[in-house]
């Protein structure tokens, strides 16, 4: 099962487009959260004037699994597998609730949304599994036109292990990734290395090694154009073969470069990442998916929006490459989490509450503080000894604004947020305590909110 970051609780919605609340500023909020339904994001987006501007929109919904998940986050101390386990969203079709026709009629209206928000050369990829892929091309070829299809690209999540491989059939270890754009879009497929045996390694006169492969089905033209470039090879009985240069990987050995096709073998699944980027939320997808996706269909400095945000990966990804990321979930576990990994890789953030959101509820906050030298105040978090992330800052109406920030580590062992802070006197007016499960609770300095 792989479905990331999917909606919490999401089911038949009406309504949908409120206007969000902004609540909290972290940084330049560059990466832009919405706590909230897909609809709300997407009226937002079009009120705003982005509507036809967006270069990429990536969707990753629950996938019909009839299942409900749950976050487990790691806590710091002993490797004793101390964990908090949090409902994170629900995937459940039944019959009694409408079964598959029903998750059809939430995806659909939210797809064609998205869809508006594409710019000429945008394109929206849905991520999904056996269950359901087959039936969002149906709707996908309603709202774009089936000229709009671009690619259906496999990924092999997993290896072909355990259960599965015993199971009576072939192993489901696919999902898919469908493909759709606007009628100026191009993809721009990156390369991989490949190994070359030594024993198929030749070299030209100009002493540069190849491996070579036959002509195909290139046309005379393109030859005569291949051999002005030097990688036409003749064999003394005259057949045509094509040079391909070779290169050297990280290790030094040759390889040639290949163009990725659209059966992706090369990206590991989540469980062979780094413990530093697993988050704990259920089907998070690895980083190197998406940076993927994202480069090759986006150009720097490029627009893009996740409608099923979970743990964030998606902004983590476009942070790291220069773009510019707006994502949303309901779920409130997805909103902290995605939040935390976002300032653990020191991206500014800003998030918005809009009324499609499922509440965040509030857990009891303590802290003390101290007066310090040169105007400074130190704020000490007593309780909770273990939250996930929290920050001081200055509270105006609703909108919190973060003068300082901690975040829990992750790694082979969690490391506890650091809980005192050091600030300018003038910006220690509350904090603002995020838990596990996704409890959000604002203190002013002096007085409690719960």
């Amino acid at each position: 099962m792989g479905e990331d970051d999917a909606v919490a609780g999401c089911g038949p919605r009406s309504g949908g487009g409120t206007v969000p609340r902004l609540f909290d500023v972290t940084g330049d909020g560059a990466q832009r959260i919405v706590h909230g339904d897909v609809l709300d994001l997407t009226a937002s987006l079009a009120r705003e004037g982005l509507s036809g501007k967006i270069d990429l929109v990536y969707v990753d919904p629950p996938y019909a699994s009839d299942r409900d998940y749950v976050a487990e986050s790691r806590l710091d101390g002993p490797a004793d597998g101390r964990v908090v386990r949090s409902p994170a969203y629900e995937d459940t079709w039944t019959s009694r609730t409408g079964g598959l026709g029903a998750y059809l009629d939430m995806l659909a209206p939210r797809l064609e949304a998205l869809a508006d928000l594409l710019g000429p050369k945008g394109t929206i990829w849905v991520h999904l599994d056996w269950r359901a892929a087959y039936l969002v091309r149906s709707l996908l070829d309603e709202v774009l036109g089936r000229d709009a299809f671009l690619n259906e690209i496999v990924w092999r999540r997993a290896p072909n292990l355990g259960r599965q491989a015993t199971s009576g059939q072939f192993g489901r270890t696919l999902d898919t990734l469908v493909v759709y754009g606007k009628p100026e879009a191009t993809l721009t497929p990156p390369t991989r290395k490949e190994p070359i045996e030594a024993s198929s390694i030749r070299w030209d006169e100009q002493g540069r090694p190849f491996t070579s492969a036959p002509r195909g089905d290139y046309t005379d033209a393109s030859i005569a154009r291949l051999e002005l470039e030097g990688r036409v090879h003749r064999t003394p009985s005259g057949r045509v073969y094509i040079k391909y240069f070779l290169v050297k990987d990280a290790d030094e050995v040759w390889c040639r470069e290949r163009r990725v096709d659209a059966l992706w073998t090369d990206v590991p699944p989540l469980r062979h990442a780094a413990a530093s980027e697993r988050t704990g939320y259920p089907t998070q997808k690895p980083r190197a998916l998406l940076e993927r996706i994202i480069t090759c269909a986006t150009p720097p400095g490029g627009l893009v929006v996740d409608a099923f945000a979970g743990s964030g990966t998606t902004a983590v990804a476009a942070h790291a490459l220069g773009r510019r990321a707006m994502v949303c979930d309901r779920s409130p576990v997805a909103i902290a989490t995605a939040r935390a990994r976002l300032l653990r890789d020191g991206a500014g953030v800003k998030i918005e509450r809009a009324d499609g959101a499922i509440e965040a509820p509030e857990t009891e906050v303590t802290v003390t503080t101290s007066e310090q030298r040169d105007g400074k105040m130190r704020v000490d978090l007593v309780e909770p000894k273990e939250p996930m992330a929290w920050s001081v800052g200055t509270l105006e109406g609703n909108v919190f604004t973060s003068a300082w920030h901690a975040e829990r580590g992750l790694g082979g062992k969690a490391l506890r947020a650091q809980r005192d802070a050091v600030v300018e006197a003038r910006d220690a007016q509350a904090v603002r305590v995020w838990g596990d499960d996704g409890s959000v609770t604002t203190r002013p300095i002096g007085g409690v909110v719960r």
